[in-house]
């Protein structure tokens, strides 16, 4: 129903992707909602590891379309059957792609049809995810006719069952991508869609020979048909398939490394650590925000500048430790007088008092001087 093309830019002269549906009437409708749904999800999460989406609309000739950047590379479902992927790099896909989904899902975004055909790896290895653009309220017919919403062979039991999809279901999936990397089969497979659904609901899983019990058991984990029963995180999945998975010191070394890289590195405490850490609270040197181990953030505290002698002030008694330099307190040079600050000049309230006298008592003062000169005689 879709086509992708190689195009270029003419004004950034940058190379594209351009996704193009040609559908008519609600199909049309419905594939146009699904890309602008990607399109949204994409710049919501802004991941080095997610495909960037530059521009979504619709021509009349043509239909709707999606202009994504172009990943020169294939996708990992192809190098699975190359099978030209060695280990260490099969389990490197599988954190970056992780990256991916881990941002998804702090998003409450789940994307619901995690498969090895929607990662794609470019040439210098590089993983990015794609197809976003399969939202809960977005109908079966949006996929090719007969098809399950999403993909059968990587769906959890749950969502077959009709359940609503949550971050388990995409950690099932991304644990049978695993499965299908690193032994090149289906943990549940089928020659056809209800052969395979028949599986996932009611077959364990089909172990390949010469896995070890341990990598078993990581596998039943990750893909075990009760939620609950499953790993609470994608970090927990791959810490433990990684330290059971047989690789040399080195090439382990090298891909617990990447964990280093991660976006939020702070969450990821199982693995070992190839440099030391800044602890919760301490200062970076930097002056920005400093990481617990949680994944939380604290201000970043000054750090007072370190000296050759400690500091101590000097007490009453005048006396110091020897080898430590004595602060005394600077004193005043001029010390006020005891007793309630003195005033400049006549205050308003004083002015007011006499004025009022002088009215008040003033006439009195003429009345008798009057009385006086009548009464006294004139010499």
């Amino acid at each position: 129903m879709g086509s992708v093309y190689l195009a270029e830019d003419p004004m950034l002269k940058r190379r594209l992707a351009i996704k193009v549906v040609r559908a008519i009437g609600e199909e049309r409708d419905l594939a146009l909602d699904r890309f602008k749904r990607e399109a949204e999800i994409s710049a919501q999460l802004n991941h080095p590891n997610v495909v960037t989406i530059y521009d979504v609309g619709e021509e009349p000739d043509l239909g709707p379309f999606l202009a994504m950047e172009y990943v020169e590379g294939q996708s990992l479902g192809k190098y699975i059957r190359e099978g030209t992927l060695e280990p260490e790099t099969r389990l490197g896909v599988l954190v970056q792609a992780m990256r991916a989904l881990r941002a998804a899902h702090r998003h409450a975004i789940i994307h619901r049809d995690i498969k090895p055909d929607n990662i794609l790896v470019s040439e210098d290895g590089r993983v990015k995810l794609m197809d976003f653009g399969i939202a809960k309220t977005m109908a079966p017919r949006l996929t090719s006719q007969g098809e399950f919403l999403g993909s059968p062979a990587y769906s959890a039991p749950e969502l077959l069952r009709g359940a609503e999809p949550t971050p388990s279901s995409d950690r099932y999936a991304f644990g049978v991508t695993a499965f299908e990397l690193m032994t090149g089969q289906l943990p549940h497979p089928g020659s056809n869609v209800a052969a395979v659904i028949t599986h996932v609901l009611h077959e364990p899983l089909v172990i390949p020979q010469g896995m070890s019990g341990d990598l078993a058991s990581i596998f039943r984990k990750a893909l075990a048909h009760d939620p609950e029963d499953r790993y609470e995180t994608l970090i927990e999945f791959l810490t433990a398939l990684i330290d059971i998975y047989p690789l040399e010191s080195a090439a382990k070394g090298r891909v617990e490394d990447l964990f280093c890289h991660d976006d939020h590195s702070g969450d990821i405490v199982p693995l070992r650590r190839s440099r030391p850490r800044p602890s919760a609270g301490q200062d970076t040197g930097s002056g920005q925000v400093s990481r617990n181990t949680a994944g939380r953030t604290s201000p970043a505290r000054p750090v007072m500048p370190s000296s050759t002698a400690s500091v101590k002030i000097e007490l009453e008694g005048g006396q110091t430790n020897p080898g430590q330099r004595a602060i005394n307190p600077v004193r005043p040079a001029v010390q006020a007088p005891s007793g309630p600050p003195a005033e400049d000049g006549i205050s308003p309230k004083t002015l007011v008092k006499w004025i009022l006298i002088v009215l008040v008592f003033g006439p009195l003062i003429m009345w008798l001087l009057d009385i006086l000169r009548t009464y006294i005689p004139q010499g």
